[in-house]
């Protein structure tokens, strides 16, 4: 990790108290050097990440007097350190969050300052009405999202398809029909990986569960007329046992870290790949430029039985919040620092390198690659359903559910028991249940 997080101590605060003028911060000159610990969800060596040293260069050239120290951890290992921060009270003056339950550990301790304060209607105006919809429960605004996190898309390489004879298929049943043919030449039909276990969940069975159920029934199931243990949620889960049993998956899946299935994609040993929208900016940096620019993405098939049709599952992307506890000029450089990479700048360097954003730019001015154009007219004509983990609370996610979907893969539950116990759980503990 490259910087120790610097936190305020409860004997600092105490001592400028008692000299009866606020913090030494509230009264320093707003020119003078002030250092933030910045602790972030990143991986620098995966291209997705090209972005980020470019914003950060662009912030200390406007902000030469803040110095940012910075602490990258990424996947669960992130939120896994996170809670322990948490649980002792002391946590960075700004970090990466969700909006929502995936981040409990912090908003529910009442650690994230809402910024409410700081949004005036001009701000606001430049962005996707969409982000400012209340992130707690007394209309807070914890983060401004620069991205609506869409965790369900399929790429698709045409040029493989040619070659297998293979034509896009429409549905789930004509996609595992393909399986035999893509095997035979030795070939990955849908790459995906689950060694994080959040992936089968936010990116998959989300989805599945808006296609089988809707977003009415899960509302029900979050306040209890409906149950997690309910024919929809079972049925759901039971499509992933089934394309875990078709082989659509690469051997090992639930061992396999994200870039080794994406990775599989760009090299041309899948013929399709199961992922998010955020992944095409990875995709355009490693794929060859003629692989790319032939590759396409398309809603994930119909599944038999859906009632939903067409739709993926959405919730807002992560962002940096503040330290709650923060004030005077360490609450401005925070400030300072989440509206510039949530600003017109920063969104326009992330266009650049291949990310569709909330802040509304006009983006005939920017060279939009043909995968990007289909995506963003792929998802304005999807509904969204909840991404599970955004909504429920995330003892019970990733306690229980994502690991029993891994037990379902591997045949060790079957799509009943995880979604029984799953209701148990529930029932006996989410916050929702308790409202």
């Amino acid at each position: 990790m490259k910087k120790s997080i610097a936190v305020l101590t409860a004997c600092c605060l105490a001592v400028a108290l008692a000299f009866g003028g606020g913090t030494k911060e509230e009264s320093a000159d707003p020119n003078a050097p002030v250092t933030l610990s910045v602790y972030m969800q990143m991986d620098l060596a995966n291209p997705q990440s090209a972005y980020w040293p470019v914003t950060v260069e662009a912030f200390q050239k406007k902000y030469p007097n803040i110095k940012l120290e910075f602490e990258y951890v990424n996947g669960e290992a992130f939120h896994d350190k996170f809670q322990i921060m948490a649980a002792s009270g002391d946590i960075p003056d700004v970090f990466t969050t969700y909006a929502g339950a995936r981040s409990g550990y912090v908003l529910d301790r009442g650690m994230v300052k809402d910024l409410r304060p700081y949004l005036t209607d001009d701000l606001k105006k430049n962005y996707n009405p969409a982000i400012w919809e209340p992130q707690g429960p007394n209309g807070e605004i914890y983060i401004i999202s620069t991205n609506m996190a869409v965790c369900t898309a399929v790429y698709v390489n045409p040029k493989l398809q040619k070659q297998l004879g293979l034509t896009t298929p429409k549905t789930l049943d004509e996609m595992i029909a393909q399986v035999p043919v893509i095997r035979a030449a030795g070939l990955t039909p849908l790459a995906f990986a689950n060694k994080g276990q959040w992936q089968a969940q936010s990116l998959l069975l989300s989805m599945l569960t808006d296609r089988m159920a809707g977003k009415a029934w899960f509302d029900k199931a979050m306040a209890g007329t409906a149950k997690f243990s309910d024919k929809q949620f079972v049925d759901a889960i039971t499509v992933i046992k089934t394309m875990t049993d078709a082989k659509l998956f690469p051997p090992g899946v639930n061992q396999l870290e994200g870039t080794a299935s994406w990775g599989e994609f760009v090299a041309g040993k899948a013929v399709y790949l199961l992922d998010a929208g955020w992944r095409i900016s990875a995709l355009k940096k490693s794929a060859k430029p003629e692989d790319f620019e032939q590759y396409q993405v398309i809603a994930f098939p119909a599944v038999a039985g859906e009632v939903t049709k067409g739709s993926s599952a959405a919730t807002l992307g992560e962002n940096f919040g503040m330290n709650a506890k923060l004030k005077g000029a360490k609450a401005d450089a925070a400030w300072k620092f989440i509206s510039f990479v949530s600003g017109k700048e920063a969104c326009e360097i992330l266009t650049r390198h291949g990310t569709v954003t909330t802040y509304k730019l006009d983006l005939a001015k920017f060279n939009i690659d043909p995968l990007s154009k289909q995506y963003i007219d792929l998802i304005n004509n999807q509904t969204m359903g909840y991404v599970i983990d955004a909504k429920m609370d995330g003892e019970g996610v990733n306690g229980l559910l994502n690991p029993g979907i891994q037990a379902v893969m591997i045949g060790k539950k079957t799509p009943a028991q995880l979604a029984n116990e799953y209701e148990a759980w529930v029932a006996a503990n989410d916050s929702n249940r308790k409202k």
